[in-house]
């Protein structure tokens, strides 16, 4: 999507000029003649103002932002508000900029005659996928009102376990950072003075010891082209996180993560209950809510397990045996979707079915601190014994070399 800027004229003779997003030239040029507005010009708006580059959305528009839209337009709506009224008071009271702008973009489609849904995903970082068909679900049945709900009840949930997940990893990170922060200064500053006061007393350094007092020297002469490895690291990663086969190696490494790997399985399987039961409730056939559901989850695995499913279910297959073959899958979740496709009531089994992964998800990351104690009582007594080998042996040795 490219922002142009654009001058048309009204039937009136009256000059109109504004900007919109949108994917070429030409969509611009059809939007105009929709509001039968005669082209002056269009062109790709590529400079931007200091304004402008204080209103850039760095890591997209806030969950925040969205949950608090999404339900106040159920509400307008519902209220009896007409749809444009109710997203013109929204986006005039909305503070933040890329939002309000993506909100006025929508109201500017929806009065030219497109849909809700059709406005809002040529909007970039608002709605995903599932929230999109959802809302196109609700405009097809004449639930949009609940539809909306339902998008700003499945947003809510995403900002919870966000904040669960950021407020469990403080503890572990601080502890990481410090265990960092210890063993620098060792290096740096006790290392070196333990290989000063052997050489004072004329002793030598174990081995052990030479070969980290040698890390210590290049630490403490070569900190920059340290610094230098890590940027090229992190580039590296990054390059290779962006590759499929890259990814595919990230992901795998996570799922057998000890904690972590059973934390994110379950969050991929809460995932994937939940937004199948939404989508299926709301009148999407299973073939496409399987594909919707494949693009929304995070993990790679997960994704081409359900992208592989939705091969066979096209086939006539039932979902829970392509399921049961697949390794991701534990078999208990094959065997629930097995029940409710015999009994015809798959949407309320996958509804139950991503509640009770949701509720495993929310216990491990309320615990996560005392899952992790394990693992972190192991590297911090790990570090302590390794430097207590390679910098108090020699001291004791001393008493060797003053006899």
């Amino acid at each position: 999507m490219a922002l142009y800027e654009y001058v048309a004229v009204e039937s009136s003779g009256k000059t109109v000029k504004g900007d919109y997003e949108a994917k070429d030239r030409n969509e611009v040029v059809d939007f105009l003649h929709e509001k039968n507005l005669v082209v002056v010009h269009v062109d790709e708006k590529l400079k931007r103002n200091l304004k402008d580059i204080f209103n850039i959305q760095i890591g997209g528009i806030p969950l925040t932002n969205k949950v608090v839209f999404s339900k106040q337009l159920a509400t307008m709506i519902s209220a009896g508000l007409p749809l444009l009224q109710a997203l013109e008071v929204l986006a005039s009271q909305e503070k933040n900029a890329p939002f309000k702008a993506s909100l006025e973009n929508v109201i500017q489609l929806v009065e030219g005659g497109s849909k809700l849904s059709n406005a809002f995903a040529k909007q970039k970082g608002v709605y995903t996928a599932v929230e999109l068909n959802l809302i196109s679900a609700g405009e097809e049945s004449g639930n949009l009102v609940e539809m909306i709900q339902q998008v700003a009840d499945n947003l809510e949930k995403q900002k919870d376990f966000q904040s669960k997940v950021r407020s469990a990893m403080i503890y572990p990170a601080i502890m990481f950072v410090a265990i960092i922060g210890v063993v620098a200064l060792l290096m740096i500053f006790m290392v070196p003075a333990v290989e000063d006061l052997y050489e004072d007393f004329g002793g030598e350094l174990p081995w052990v010891t030479k070969a980290i007092v040698a890390i210590s020297n290049f630490m403490v002469s070569f900190w920059w082209l340290l610094v230098f490895i890590i940027i090229c690291g992190l580039v590296a990663y990054r390059y290779y996180y962006s590759t499929p086969s890259g990814r595919q190696v990230i992901h795998r490494l996570i799922l057998s993560m000890p904690v972590f790997g059973d934390l994110n399985t379950k969050i991929q399987l809460a995932e994937f209950g939940r937004l199948l039961s939404m989508l299926l409730t709301s009148g999407i056939s299973i073939i496409e809510s399987l594909n919707i559901v494949s693009g929304a989850l995070s993990n790679v695995h997960f994704k081409k397990a359900v992208k592989d499913a939705t091969f066979d279910v096209e086939k006539g297959t039932p979902l829970a045996v392509p399921l049961s073959k697949n390794e991701d899958f534990p078999l208990i979740v094959s065997r629930i979707i097995a029940t409710g496709e015999s009994t015809g009531n798959l949407d309320k089994v996958l509804k139950d079915l991503g509640k009770y992964y949701q509720t495993e998800v929310d216990y491990m990351t309320s615990n996560l601190t005392k899952l992790m104690e394990p693992i972190i009582l192991f590297i911090v007594g790990g570090v302590v014994a390794f430097l207590a080998l390679v910098v108090y042996m020699p001291i004791y040795n001393l008493a060797t070399i003053v006899v």
